[in-house]
């Protein structure tokens, strides 16, 4: 299904005018080697199933209606040996070489991604970052949700929901990304702001991986009397950590009196039938496809030149923002559920990706 995005910008004087025009009409980039397609160059992390192969069907679908060119999208975790953040410093740099005028970039580590950031600015490269911010160097425009929300709606909701007081396993993601630690920041900030008959069990991921994520989980069912919850800060391990409970008979129906609550965070298709299937209890919807269009669409404003400060506010729930020295646009991200009761998303909306992917 096509989803069409606004893309206009209330801001003051003489700038919204210019903003405005812009972004509405979409305005041609200037011609780069006779060519009046801009190029794109496209770097992502993973291209996993899940909300990655999502992202990109939803990048190949704007591709065409915002009128430029992809090239790539270059996978760090499929070209590398296991060293991610160096891959994708040559992945920028051959993206450069062949005349991209842009690029989007998913630092697979906010840090380390800052030398690709200063090449790309050394050769007049804009770059927008993509679901990840970056900790070093800087962009144009970073395409993300808040993911300290992420972390507090979840943990929020667990504690809010459980049959009584006690422990909240959270399995990490790497915490060498920015949104792995502002996710934990939020879970582990709500729980001690509102709840103080309750802690939180922190387990890391590294790399993000899936096993040790449900091997994590397996231990926290294991060692925790008290386990009252899991969050798990990405929607892949969710099967195995259902399947873990199964195995050591600590599962219960979603409702049930004994049962663990489990909320996972990306609002992928697959999570939104394990929510109506009363399997998973709650997820943060990333929005896969406004990623892929505003990660292009801003990439395509920075070739023009088009300016924007902190404070704008947009015309799809979403507010310019500093991160880290840089400008984001923090896309709303709401918590979804079964019944879409106290203040969620209920899991059949229109508004959600998965109902539209």
């Amino acid at each position: 299904m096509k989803r069409q995005f606004g893309s206009r910008f209330r801001v003051p004087g003489l700038l919204a005018m210019v903003a405005v025009m812009a972004l509405a009409c979409g305005s041609s980039p200037s011609s780069s080697g006779g060519s009046s397609t801009p190029k794109i160059g496209v770097v992502l992390t993973y291209n996993l199933p899940g909300f990655w192969g999502n992202y990109l069907k939803y990048e190949s679908q704007y591709e065409s209606q915002l009128g430029v060119q992809l090239i790539g999208p270059k996978v760090a975790n499929v070209e590398a040996n296991g060293n991610e953040a160096a891959q994708q410093i040559i992945d920028v740099r051959s993206l450069i070489a062949q005349g991209v005028q842009a690029l989007i970039i998913n630092p697979a580590d906010s840090a380390a991604i800052g030398p690709a950031l200063d090449y790309a600015k050394s050769k007049n490269v804009p770059v927008v970052t993509v679901d990840v911010a970056p900790s070093q160097g800087s962009v144009y425009m970073i395409v993300r949700a808040d993911n300290n929300a992420y972390g507090s709606k979840s943990c929020d909701y667990i504690a809010s929901h459980a049959s009584g007081p006690g422990t909240i396993a959270m399995v990490e993601g790497d915490l060498t990304s920015l949104n792995a630690r502002d996710r934990a920041a939020g879970c582990q900030s709500v729980i001690q702001q509102k709840y103080p008959n309750f802690k939180v069990k922190s387990y890391e991921t590294k790399d993000w991986g899936t096993d040790p994520a449900v091997q994590n989980a397996t231990t926290a069912l294991t060692a925790i009397s008290d386990l009252r919850g899991v969050y798990v800060h990405w929607s892949v391990p969710e099967d195995g950590i259902i399947a873990a409970e199964k195995q050591k008979s600590k599962w219960a129906d979603v409702g049930a009196a004994n049962h663990i609550i489990l909320v996972g965070n990306d609002g992928s298709p697959h999570e939104c039938d394990l929510i109506r299937s009363k399997t998973l209890d709650a997820t943060i919807d990333q929005p896969a496809d406004k990623y892929a269009y505003y990660a292009i669409f801003y990439a395509k404003q920075a070739i023009t030149g088009t300016k924007y400060s902190a404070g704008q506010s947009t015309d799809h729930n979403s507010s310019i923002v500093t991160v880290q020295g840089n400008l984001e646009d923090a896309l709303a991200a709401p918590l979804v559920t079964l019944a879409g009761d106290n203040g969620s998303t209920q899991v059949n909306s229109t508004d959600l990706w998965c109902n539209n992917h």
